[in-house]
């Protein structure tokens, strides 16, 4: 070999092994505590449901912040209005002046919803953050309770697409006695096992909303929100608005979802992570969980997760930092290593490629890399990695089925591929970001709803937007 490969390669190929091996050791962690504490979804019996349901129902105020989606918000609304089981909440929709064609459509729903549905105008052109657009419902939802006398006791944070279970709001109205802050799970519809990128998010909600938020939960740390299917109490959202001047939603990040959830805790306010499956009578149980469909295009999921890693990594370290004990500060040291695994893919490709080469080249393999403390970090590597794989699989089979849970070890490719090249993007926003001083966009995708939920009925009413 030429003069200094053997060292620069043996250097890098210990270095991604040795830390390959802590980020395995990172999830194996979290799978003991999983297995030792014999943490799973709380199984409710039909019996139990009834008795929440003779509780007395708080009124829910549903906020969705809309930009360019006339096409999904009316079935989104017509279905959840036909679908879910409780009778007290409103939605607030929020809309921009300068997206006449969502506010038309929301103006619509109004009209044919008067005691369920309220417009919310922006009074900002669009689009701005989407926090910023939350905060503009908040304000409208403090309005109405002023001038109505109906007090929203719980704020309940939705998108566009999503469907909401039936039996979802008698479990947050349960648990509203109980905690302030309240996540129950958010799932992928089912899709076309020839959808691979739209698979990745069957794969990854799965897993973290059946294991890792109730490995989360038991330790003690912050429950961060997953933007839908998030509840907080009245008392939460004065003590939030009294915080920012005002604003329930910190506008200057990505993840002001993110945001609101890890910082419950250190306010003093109790967090649950209400991850519940009803048992039917005849065995079959489902979840009582936000489902709604993921982007299933390459670059679109690379926009949305490169969001994601901006709001989480570049901008909660800038405005969360390092708060809490040592449970609190793994956890955030977790949710922040995104961009090194991202790093820590690629030197593994180069890795791999290089070993190849030696291979095909007939070049002796550097002598460090054949030694057996070696030789064993790679077995217990590999054998880390087929666990990862397989603990994957069977959160999947507990969400959808098993032919969904066989295409894993597929999409777990296309995960990493996602994620690098969100990443990347992510860094390349943050450093423009802190090169200009402006904040990032708001970064949306296409949304889309199951083909017959919400379809129009004959007594639909028109409005039009003068």
């Amino acid at each position: 070999m030429w003069f200094g490969f053997d060292d620069i390669f043996s250097g890098l190929t210990v270095m991604v092994v040795v830390a390959t091996t802590l980020f395995i050791l990172d999830d194996l962690f979290i799978d003991s505590v999983a297995l030792v504490k014999r943490l799973r979804p709380l199984r409710l019996p039909l019996k139990s449901l009834r008795r929440m349901k003779g509780i007395p129902q708080k009124h829910i105020a549903i906020m969705i912040a809309n930009w360019k989606e006339s096409d999904v918000i009316g079935p989104m609304i017509r279905g959840n209005v036909r679908g879910i089981d409780y009778e007290n909440y409103t939605f607030f929709l929020g809309v921009y002046p300068n997206d006449t064609e969502t506010w038309q459509e929301a103006a619509r729903l109004e009209k044919m919803y008067p005691e369920k549905v309220v417009v919310v105008v922006n009074s900002q052109p669009g689009p701005t953050s989407k926090g910023q657009m939350l905060n503009e419902i908040a304000k409208k939802i403090i309005e109405s309770e002023q001038s109505t006398g109906k007090s929203m006791d719980l704020l309940l944070l939705q998108d566009s697409e999503d469907v909401v279970h039936p039996h979802a709001f008698t479990l947050l109205n349960y648990y509203s006695n109980q905690a302030d802050f309240i996540q129950i799970p958010v799932f992928s519809f089912d899709v076309p096992k020839t959808s691979l990128v739209g698979g990745v998010y069957i794969d990854e909600f799965s897993e973290s909303h059946t294991k890792d938020l109730l490995v989360r939960q038991a330790m003690g740390a912050a429950i961060p929100s997953a933007g839908v299917g998030t509840c907080i109490s009245r008392e939460f959202v004065k003590t939030m608005m009294t915080q920012q001047e005002g604003q329930l939603m910190k506008e200057d990040t990505l993840t002001e979802d993110y945001h609101l959830g890890i910082i419950a805790k250190p306010l003093g306010f109790r967090s649950h992570f209400a991850c519940v499956e009803i048992v039917h009578e005849n065995g079959e149980r489902e979840f009582i969980a936000t489902r709604e469909y993921f982007p299933n295009r390459f670059s679109a999921s690379v926009r949305q997760k490169s969001r994601w890693t901006l709001g989480i990594a570049y901008q909660g370290l800038a405005n969360i930092q390092w708060h809490g004990g040592w449970v609190d500060r793994y956890f955030l040291l977790r949710d922040r290593k995104g961009p090194a695994c991202s790093i820590l893919t690629v030197l593994s490709l180069v890795v791999l490629l290089g070993m190849i080469g030696i291979a095909i080249s007939g070049f002796e393999i550097p002598a460090i890399l054949r030694t057996e403390a070696f030789a064993f970090l790679l077995a217990f590597n590999a054998a880390a990695m087929i666990l990862r794989i397989i603990q994957r699989m069977l959160a999947v089979h507990r969400v959808n089925d098993f032919s969904q849970a066989t295409m894993v070890p597929v999409r777990w490719l296309v995960a990493n591929a996602v994620n690098v090249l969100a990443s990347l993007k992510a860094h390349r926003q943050y450093r423009e970001s802190q090169r200009t001083g402006k904040r990032p966009a708001w970064i949306k995708t296409d949304h889309q709803m199951p083909a017959h939920f919400g379809v129009e009925t004959p007594d639909s009413v028109e409005v039009h937007i003068k």
